[in-house]
């Protein structure tokens, strides 16, 4: 079978010859109702609906959803398929269940989360029942204790480099709409708003903060600590009330583990800039989330297993675990800064600001956020609490 962009009616065709997957939709094939949701920038999405069950259909396109002009490779979709795979067991119930993937079609099909709902959206609507990040920060120190270098033996490492190596095409998108080019002029930068330009040009020729940014991509390309979601932000979660899931994890690459973590964090921050009135439960969010994160990576950590660290002596190994903690809460707080920047003047921006009730609100809000951003970036590498990382946010 060779490759082709699928319609309602080609996938119902080959879903019809996927015995599995037709007997947990039920019925005959022209039974099932099948309708595109595609709302992101990179693929297509069928829901599929059966008497008996329902199918999430998600397809690689050869190029940008939202630009045809813009060439993608269909790799993405495995490299996605081996993120699935590779963090379920470790963080059972927390992503859809991967049901099966096909190599000529870049198809991936899971399970459909019907009654959830996008993070982002529910926090603009005010749905978002507290708690959500306490689950996504267990997620994140999960997915490093069973892929982490720190925690596997080096070999386990090694196999995990190889297979996700090759997600170059993602990992670029990365480093040029995050590390690069909200910081230089850039056709793929959005032309900003009139009270936005000199901000934007304060960016671009900024020298304390470019060096600082220089120090991040380092990090990001080098830093390979344990396997990245590379696209974490409350886009990239759906909730139904308490029951919280991850999706969407095609930019997976070996990484550092702060830059899940402040690329979730920046987008929490994000929100905070576009609705103030917000700030004791954003405030508890964030206290929740780096909680979950360095008590469980903590306790995680003190147990032997992978190659590093294999010292002897307890109080040696818990000061090097501490270092390692804080090495993480450094790149949190440098990520999260680059996140809010890279979504308030760069690609891909966010609909919180629609929160803000009038233009001058908006304004001053993205005005805060560059700030925000900013000073977490250049101030990143001396940080020692994340009591330091909520003090810059004004927290």
């Amino acid at each position: 079978m060779t490759y082709r962009i699928l319609d309602a009616s080609g996938l119902r065709d080959w879903l019809a010859q996927q015995p599995d997957l037709s007997e947990r939709l039920g019925g005959e094939a022209a039974d099932w109702s099948i309708r595109e949701v595609s709302d992101g920038n990179l693929n297509t999405v069928f829901l599929v609906d059966g008497p008996v069950g329902v199918l999430c259909c998600k397809q690689a396109l050869p190029h940008v959803r939202v630009a045809p002009d813009w060439p993608m490779p269909l790799e993405r979709a495995l490299y996605e398929s081996r993120y699935m795979q590779t963090v379920a067991p470790a963080v059972p119930g927390l992503m859809p269940e991967f049901l099966a993937y096909d190599a000529d079609l870049f198809l991936i099909v899971m399970e459909c989360l019907t009654a959830h709902e996008v993070l982002r959206s529910a926090l603009i609507a005010a749905r978002a029942a507290p708690g959500f990040s306490a689950v996504i920060g267990a997620y994140i120190a999960r997915t490093v204790q069973a892929t982490g270098w720190v925690n596997q033996p080096f070999e386990a490492g090694a196999r995990l480099l190889e297979q996700f190596s090759g997600n170059t095409a993602l990992t670029r998108i990365t480093v040029d709409l995050i590390l690069t080019d909200p910081y230089r002029v850039c056709d793929r930068n959005p032309e900003p708003e009139a009270g936005l330009r000199e901000d934007v040009k304060a960016l671009q020729t900024d020298r304390t903060l470019h060096l600082a940014v220089g120090r991040l991509q380092e990090r990001f390309l080098t830093a390979r600590q344990a396997l990245l979601h590379g696209d974490l932000h409350t886009g990239s979660i759906m909730l139904d009330g308490s029951d919280v899931r991850v999706i969407d994890g095609e930019f997976a690459t070996m990484g550092p583990v702060g830059f899940d973590c402040g690329l979730y964090l920046g987008n929490l921050a994000l929100h905070l800039c576009a609705a103030p009135y917000k700030v004791a439960f954003l405030r508890s969010e964030m206290l929740a989330f780096w909680k979950s994160v360095s008590t469980e990576l903590r306790s995680s950590l003190s147990k032997d297993g992978g190659d590093l660290w294999t010292l002897s002596e307890p109080a040696a190994r818990q000061d090097l675990i501490e270092a390692f903690l804080n090495s993480i809460l450094r790149d949190t707080a440098g990520f999260c800064g680059l996140e809010m920047i890279r979504r308030t003047v760069g690609f891909a921006q966010v609909a919180d600001y629609e929160l803000c009730r009038t233009e001058k609100d908006r304004l001053l809000a993205r005005q805060k956020a560059l700030q925000i951003g900013r000073t977490l970036v250049v101030q990143s590498a001396s940080l020692r609490s994340f009591a330091d990382i909520l003090s810059l946010m004004g927290l």
